[in-house]
Parts: C-alpha cells; sequence; structure tokens
C-alpha cells in the first residue's frame, strides 16, 4: 500500500502547483499591487482564455498530434463571428454558430489531412497556420473589428461577472475543464484516448477506432480555440488579426508544464489549467516588476525546455497514463 507521500508525489499537478505557488509568493513580496482588482482582471482574463485553448491541444497531444494552428483559428473566428455580426447584421446566434462551424471545419480538415495522407499533424496544422493567417489578413486587411452594442451572446461569454474584477471567461475557463477532465478521467472516450496517444498497437488491437478518436480530437480542439477567441472578442468587444498570436506555443507550453506527454498518452487537464495560469501570472507579474515585455518570451522559452529536460530525466514523458 502506498503511503501519503508517495500518492501526493504521483499527482502530476503537484509540479505546476508548486510553480505557481512560488511565483505567486514572488510577485507579492516583489510588488504591492500583486492582489490589486486590475491585476487579478488581467491574470485571470489572459490565463482563462489560454487555459481554454490548452484543454483541447491537451486532449489532442494526449491522443499523439500537435495542432499549431489554434492561434490563427483563435483570431479566425471571431472575425468571422464580428463580420457577420457586427458587418452584416446577421442574428447573433447564427453568426456564433457559423464562426464556431467554421472552427470545426478547420479541425476537420486537420483531421483528415493528417489521418488519410499519413502526414505529421506539426506540418498539416502549420500549413494551416498559414492558410488562416492569409484569411485573417484578407478579411479585414490590418484593420480592427469592434462591437460596443448590447449583445446577449457577447454577455454570456464575456461579461464581467457582477462587482467581482472577474470576467465570464473564467467560469467558461472552469466548466470546460471540468467536462473534459469527465471525459478523459471517468468516460470510455478518454481511455480510447489514452490508449491511441500510448500504443496504436494494442489500441487498435483491443478494437479502439484510434483514426477516429484523433479526427474528433482535431475538431475539439479546433473548436476550443475559436471559442475562447470569441470570448477574448466578447470581452474586449475588438478582434483584429493578431488576436491569439503566439497562443499555440503558449498552448502547449501550458499543456507540458502540467504535465501532458509531448509523445502522447499521458496527461492532465487541470495541470494544464495550471499551467496557463503559471503562464499569465509570470507576464503580468514581469509587467508589474518593470522587466522588458520581451523578457517574457526568453524566459517561458528557458522555462519550457528545462521542463522537458526535467521530465525526460524522471521518465515521465516515455510512460502511459496510469
Amino acid at each position: 500500500m502506498k503511503s501519503f507521500t508517495e500518492s501526493l508525489l504521483n499527482v502530476r499537478e503537484l509540479a505546476p502547483g508548486l510553480g505557481l505557488l512560488f511565483v505567486v509568493l514572488f510577485f507579492t513580496l516583489q510588488t504591492g499591487n500583486f492582489w490589486s482588482p486590475e491585476t487579478m482582471t488581467a491574470v485571470s482574463s489572459v490565463a482563462s482564455t489560454i487555459a481554454i485553448v490548452a484543454v483541447g491541444v491537451t486532449i489532442l497531444m494526449i491522443s499523439g498530434e500537435f495542432d499549431l494552428s489554434v492561434g490563427q483559428n483563435f483570431a479566425f473566428t471571431p472575425i468571422v463571428w464580428a463580420l457577420l455580426f457586427v458587418s452584416d447584421g446577421i442574428n447573433q446566434w447564427i453568426s456564433l454558430i457559423a464562426a464556431l462551424g467554421l472552427a470545426c471545419f478547420v479541425g476537420i480538415i486537420n483531421g483528415l489531412v493528417t489521418t488519410i495522407f499519413g502526414i505529421p499533424s506539426f506540418i498539416t496544422t502549420l500549413g494551416m497556420f498559414f492558410v488562416l493567417e492569409g484569411l485573417n489578413n484578407l478579411l479585414i486587411t490590418g484593420h480592427q473589428l469592434m462591437m460596443f452594442q448590447p449583445s446577449t451572446a457577447m454577455w454570456l461569454l464575456g461579461a464581467q461577472i457582477g462587482n467581482t474584477p472577474f470576467y465570464m471567461p473564467l467560469v467558461w475557463m472552469f466548466v470546460i475543464a471540468f467536462v473534459f477532465w469527465f471525459v478523459l478521467t471517468r468516460l470510455r472516450y478518454g481511455n480510447w484516448t489514452l490508449a491511441t496517444g500510448g500504443k496504436v498497437g494494442p489500441a487498435k488491437a483491443m478494437g479502439v477506432a484510434t483514426i477516429r478518436v484523433k479526427r474528433i480530437n482535431f475538431v475539439l480542439s479546433a473548436l476550443l480555440a475559436g471559442l475562447a477567441g470569441c470570448m477574448q472578442f466578447s470581452y474586449l468587444h475588438t478582434v483584429t488579426q493578431g488576436q491569439g498570436q503566439n497562443y499555440e506555443l503558449l498552448a502547449i507550453t501550458a499543456a507540458v508544464l502540467g504535465g501532458t506527454s509531448l509523445f502522447g498518452g499521458m496527461g492532465t487537464i487541470w495541470g494544464s489549467v495550471i499551467g496557463a495560469y503559471l503562464l499569465a501570472t509570470i507576464q503580468i507579474g514581469l509587467v508589474l516588476i518593470g522587466v522588458p515585455g520581451s523578457f517574457y518570451v526568453t524566459f517561458i522559452g528557458v522555462l519550457l525546455v528545462i521542463v522537458v529536460i526535467a521530465n525526460v530525466r524522471l521518465g515521465r514523458f516515455g510512460g502511459n497514463q496510469a
């Protein structure tokens, strides 16, 4: 029987959780306004959207694939929604459903190209990245789309929660994370996803439809990226083609920091959420203490390499989900 200490050390969320605690304590001591309402708004808003994208990326990574197009999809979906809703005057719900439908279509293409032609998803989604980047530039040609008229859909996705410093993306983040945690840990589809990313041969032998699982997870990754982009548009009331820049890298980084394997078959939803909060806290904290913004990217790059090296040394990226 395992001791409490051994059981605690096997919790994959422990390491990113301790890292987040350390970062919070560091910035609390370094600046007097870390716990101000403005800082809480900034951290929670940035972390929530990264986390929602990271949840979709995590599910896909667990099944053994990557999606580098989520950052551009993060901008593409709200751009389409804004054009249909704001510019063309189409019903807000119909516009939103149509935009999210296109986000799913992007995922379908990624999944089909990867599984039918056997192309590495890194290449497939990198190609989609450039396709969406071109479409985003074409659709709004360097301008920004703004929407300040009252809208039920935008209120539901991005409104302030009462008199708190928090906004609706935070609520949606917890709802989405809980749903995907439940699917991954309690439902058969979660076992199929883990098996698909672990050892494809044995998974197929057990009757797991690995190709279908991968395709579905590509769609889920694209859908959550598009939905997160719509939430940011609802919160900020504006969208540009640069929205979501580097989100594909931040989402993957959040997943890796949270304990998701780069080789598939292992991952944790709540770990990715904690990883997203770790990234957001570092980003906002560095601004508060006066560090140049360009240093953030450098710091995250170094942190990612260190975490990957540590996980490889500990053997966490070579095995399957327990």
